[in-house]
């Protein structure tokens, strides 16, 4: 996809409806700008949000029952401590 913007008196650009619509873009996201000085062009990615990074990692994370009870283990050595 491309698109045609105009820089504004203030150095501002605004990205139209499309191409904010086909990377979901929404208010407050933040964008890195790369300059390839060799090209004379520049490149405008978004920066993943943290929710965003937490969805895609949770993909690879397992969720395990643990193989003592904490509390069980905690009150076992709390009583072992006292009685020395």
């Amino acid at each position: 996809m491309k698109a045609i913007v105009t820089l504004s008196s203030k150095g501002q650009l605004t990205l139209p409806a499309a191409v904010r619509k086909a990377l979901r873009l929404e208010q407050g996201d933040r964008l890195e700008i790369s300059i390839d000085e060799a090209d004379n062009t520049i490149t405008i990615a978004p920066i993943a949000n943290i929710e965003t990074l937490s969805a895609r990692i949770s993909s690879y994370v397992t969720v395990i029952e643990p193989v003592i009870d904490v509390d069980d283990y905690y009150q076992e050595h709390r009583n072992d401590e006292r009685a020395d």
